[in-house]
């Protein structure tokens, strides 16, 4: 996992923590993501740097760019789930090869295949 996998990968699991809990801290990032709370320290000084996070009293949270990342990956992360688990792939392995696929392509190609493929389940309705 090259360095913007792992800002993505970051970026997503706090937007989902966020979700889910209303609130986020390093230990819910090392526990959602199995890292070492050093390696979330480490990694929330470096989104700080790029503008993308914040902790206000050990609360992290995503700016207005980091929160758009964020949905762009988990976003990305759904449809690619979505399709493997639809062709019959076991959950934890979609799982893990979305989180793959997420990475890999660009925004603008995702949305031209998202929008093509929603066109094609239209048509076919």
């Amino acid at each position: 996992m090259g360095r913007r996998d792992s800002s993505d990968d970051y970026l997503k699991s706090i937007l989902v923590i966020r979700r889910l809990r209303g609130s986020c801290r390093n230990v819910d990032i090392a526990e959602h993501m199995g890292v070492t709370k050093p390696s979330v320290t480490k990694a929330l000084g470096n989104l700080a740097r790029k503008g993308l996070v914040e902790v206000v009293d050990h609360d992290v949270r995503l700016t207005a760019t980091g929160k758009r990342l964020a949905e762009e990956t988990l976003s990305k992360h759904r449809f690619f789930e979505g399709a493997l688990l639809d062709a019959g792939v076991d959950a934890e392995v979609a799982s893990k090869e979305a989180c793959r696929m997420e990475h890999c392509i660009s925004t603008d190609s995702f949305e031209k295949l998202s929008s093509h493929l929603e066109q094609i389940q239209d048509s076919l309705r």
